[in-house]
């Protein structure tokens, strides 16, 4: 956590340092060294969320600008639906439920998955719009993706 903190401030100070306004659309977003970014379209489109902690219930954290809760009940189109781990030394587990339990996947190290609908997290249930948790560490026995 310690690290976590430390990286955020200092990425912080050196953006206002040199004059970078931190606003912008969530289409020309830029994920946040060491954190994961969560993205409500594909491609890394649509409402965005920068994290550097890991959350064991999207539902109880929001998009930024106020926008609507990460997780809103399965198949929702706000959900998150790609992910950027701009971690380059913790793989970041994925879990279909709060609590970093049930069906899982990982994104690598300095990974991401652009379009979570190519990812089946049983043999019927695709991971896009239905995941409500991650954890940052390779504590899930699912596969690991990076594409």
């Amino acid at each position: 956590m310690i690290r976590r903190t430390s990286a955020a401030l200092l990425a912080a100070a050196s953006l206002f340092g040199a004059g970078v306004a931190m606003a912008a659309p969530a289409q020309a977003y830029n994920c946040t060294w060491d954190n994961v970014c969560l993205h409500s379209d594909s491609d890394f489109n649509g409402l965005y969320r920068d994290d550097f902690s890991s959350r064991p219930n999207w539902s109880q954290i929001t998009y930024y600008g106020g926008q609507p809760a990460v997780y809103q009940g399965d198949y929702n189109p706000d959900n998150v639906s790609s992910i950027n781990n701009m971690d380059p030394d913790s793989r970041v587990s994925v879990f279909y439920n709060s609590g970093y339990a049930g069906p899982c996947f990982k994104i690598a190290d300095y990974g991401r998955v652009k379009n979570m609908a190519s990812i089946y997290i049983t043999s019927t249930k695709q991971a896009n719009d239905n995941m409500n948790s991650h954890r940052f560490g390779d504590s899930c026995l699912g596969s690991t993706y990076n594409f």
